[in-house]
């Protein structure tokens, strides 16, 4: 049944028996018994209903349907806790929530005070002990629970005034418990702080009804601490006082003057920090702060260690030559390597073809022969398993090198517990966000070494920074730059376009059916789409290598609009998948065998922001998808899908690290706000055996003048630059 035709409705009723819960998402699958209409009938419900127990009391928000399995079943949206009414409910409700009162003594209990009884426990629970029997501790159990109850009840109905769904309320009631109701009327903005799925919009209209004023210091520390968020989410490590201050006027209708009186209070509570910059004053998040001065420490004294002597380095480079099976470098790689093994931290950067991969196996070659044993790792597991393949080696993501601990939240190798390694290298570095960099080196030995592999040229980091770039602009590390683009890699147009687009150059497509490189030009939307589909589905199949659609990755500028990776995701899944078992929540479908991405970091479950995998298992009883990932496989219940989107197109920011067989890359009019040169450089560089672009010429000729990187707010270069 589609959205369209689903016909909404309340019920009414209490909960009988409950089939399944998870209680950390409080996802139910239970009986309910309806009294909609004087008539009494059982059915099944599923969906999300916080902190219910059999015999609670419900009016219940959803539509019915129809499982393939399980039959007929009401699918909740939302729900409203009501007071247990009248004997026979009240009875249910003793007997099932509390431990201990069992039919006979809930009936006594109720035989004794009757439909008085809610007054009773809500006024004088006390007089429980009226009832002949009834032991002391069971009293206090009664009374507890229904306080704890009674406070969920009416923290879900107080949620659901102010336009949060219920479900929210045993997130909330498990942090703060039975004074949940009262913190979230005394800061309302506390939610966008501690909660999952609550932002600052939401809270600040929670505030608004509650008679919190626009202009009050209340609201002007948690629009700053809103603000901060989302320049991090946007990659920026500090945003200007002054452009925050512009953003209370102009975003939140404040008083710009709100915004010092703000950044004084929150200074001084620790939750930021703000200093002199040479234009501005800087204001960080006090983590981001924390690690971006921990970068710039770190380097600096990892730099100043003692590198290998000339007679060592050139017996390294003796016995790599040995090694190499008649590889030889050019004089460009050489150099390179050279002044590699005469540092303690040094980049080596180009684009594609230009060497990188063979200049690390001689380096590789040349540590091993004088007795060092470096540790590989890249950002995401596509790097490091290309990583690892290239260089016939080992190799570990950071996160999995760092040993993420889920009791404590934090990386096991820290400063304390180092790693275990001498030489570390690090590929893809561009991919690395301030915060990754800063719990890397921390967990990095003294007078170890570094050495950072990447392209300058890529997009930048997914998350805050951008450290690759700001280490190579500050002199502190020998970079080797690579430009020669190898005889091989030359015969790829691939490789050949990318550079040309790097450069400022159009690419070229001469549509060779034996190519690697193709421009089909689509004017409008609905072609564009139509052209992918085609592409997707048939055409590219059977060719290039390409044994079905799961080797093929759809880039796209945007998320939003007509050539956006949504749009684009529902039409690919519905020609790709369109029968798979199905988990819907609210207008999210996920369909066993379907491809789809993590959406931001998990480190419970070591899945990481960009991730690629495939649905392999569809529990719709329980709520609960299964993902295989390349790093491993991991379950989702129904509260966790928002971590999860579909997967057959995806933005190009997400593809960063990650190479794909074919790559189709929607370039249209309506990216013109995303069409920059280094988006389109790492779309086209994504492609392992074919490439192709659709769209029209004019957004392709836009995206190639258009060499305006978006800055991002970062003083990691300044730092570094600093004397120590």
């Amino acid at each position: 049944m589609n959205q369209a035709a689903r016909q909404h409705e309340e019920i009414e009723g209490t909960l009988e028996q409950i089939l399944f819960v998870n209680d950390s998402s409080g996802y139910m699958v239970g009986l309910f018994e309806t009294t909609n209409e004087g008539q009494r009938r059982r059915v099944t419900v599923v969906g999300t209903l916080a902190g219910v127990e059999v015999g609670g009391v419900l009016r219940l928000c959803g539509y019915f349907e129809k499982h393939q399995k399980y039959g007929d079943q009401f699918r909740v949206e939302d729900y409203e806790l009501l007071r247990p009414a009248g004997v026979a409910a009240l009875e249910r409700y003793l007997e099932s929530e509390i431990k201990g009162v069992g039919p006979v003594l809930a009936r006594r209990i109720v035989s004794h005070f009757g439909e008085s009884l809610p007054d009773i426990l809500d006024t004088t629970p006390e007089r429980l002990q009226e009832v002949p029997g009834l032991p002391r501790r069971t009293t206090r159990a009664i009374a507890a629970a229904w306080q704890d109850s009674s406070g969920l009840r009416e923290l879900s109905v107080f949620l659901r005034g102010h336009g949060i769904a219920g479900a929210h309320a045993r997130r909330i009631h498990k942090v703060y418990g039975r004074d949940s109701l009262e913190t979230v009327r005394r800061d309302p903005y506390i939610l966008a702080r501690t909660i999952s799925g609550i932002g600052f919009r939401t809270a600040d209209a929670v505030a608004e009804k509650l008679g919190i004023a626009r202009n009050s210091i209340q609201r002007a520390r948690a629009a700053l601490l809103y603000l901060l968020e989302r320049m991090a989410e946007d990659g920026h490590v500090f945003a200007p006082f002054d452009y925050l201050a512009r953003q209370f006027e102009s975003v939140l209708e404040m008083d710009s003057a709100l915004a010092r009186d703000a950044l004084d209070e929150l200074q001084h509570s620790g939750e930021i920090r703000s200093e002199i910059a040479d234009e501005y004053s800087a204001v960080y998040l006090d983590r981001l702060h924390q690690a971006e001065v921990s970068v710039a420490d770190r380097l600096r004294m990892l730099s100043a260690g003692r590198a290998m002597s000339d007679s060592t380095i050139a017996r390294a480079l003796k016995a790599a030559g040995e090694a190499s099976g008649g590889v030889v470098l050019t004089a460009e790689q050489n150099r390179a390597l050279t002044f590699v093994l005469k540092s303690k931290t040094s980049v080596i950067t180009g684009g594609p073809g230009t060497g990188k991969t063979t200049l690390l196996r001689w380096l590789l070659a040349a540590l091993d022969s004088v007795g060092v044993k470096p540790t590989l790792a890249a950002p995401t597991g596509r790097a490091t398993r290309r990583l690892a393949d290239a260089c016939g080696r080992d190799a570990k993501t950071i996160h999995r090198l760092l040993e993420y601990s889920a009791e404590t939240r934090s990386f096991v190798r820290c400063e304390t517990l180092p790693l275990r390694t001498n030489y570390l290298v690090i590929d893809e570095a561009s991919m690395m966000d301030i915060e990754l960099a800063a719990s890397l080196l921390q967990a990095m030995v003294p007078n170890s070494s570094l050495l950072l592999v990447g392209d300058r040229d890529q997009l930048p980091s997914v998350g805050p920074g951008t450290v690759l770039k700001d280490i190579i602009a500050s002199d502190i590390a020998p970079v080797a730059q690579l430009h020669e683009v190898h005889r091989q890699a030359r015969q790829s147009l691939i490789i050949a376009n990318a550079h040309r687009i790097n450069r400022g150059n159009m690419p070229e497509s001469n549509n060779d059916p034996n190519g690697d490189f193709f421009f089909f030009e689509r004017n409008a939307p609905e072609d564009v789409l139509a052209t992918i589909k085609q592409l997707v589905h048939t055409r590219l199949v059977g060719r290039f290598g390409i044994e079905d659609s799961r080797d093929i990755q759809v880039l796209t500028p945007m998320n939003r609009g007509p050539l956006g990776a949504q749009l684009l995701n529902h039409e690919l899944q519905q020609l790709l998948n369109p029968n798979g078992r199905e988990l819907r929540v609210g207008d999210r479908r996920f369909r066993q065998g379907d491809r789809v991405i993590q959406l931001r970091n998990n480190y419970e479950k070591l899945v990481f922001n960009g991730a690629i995998g495939r649905v392999t298992s569809v529990d719709t009883a329980r709520g609960r998808l299964g993902v295989a990932f390349e790093e491993g496989a991991a379950e989702y219940d129904s509260s966790e899908l928002d971590e999860l989107g579909l997967g057959y197109a995806i933005s190009i920011h997400k593809s960063q690290g990650s190479q794909y067989p074919a790559v189709v890359i929607p370039i249209h009019q309506t990216h013109y706000l995303m069409l920059r040169r280094n988006l389109l450089y790492t779309a086209v560089t994504r492609a392992e055996r074919v490439c192709v672009l659709v769209g029209t010429r004019s957004a392709l000729a836009q995206a190639v003048r258009n060499e305006d990187e978006r800055r991002r707010f970062s003083r990691l270069a300044d730092r570094l630059r600093q004397e120590i």
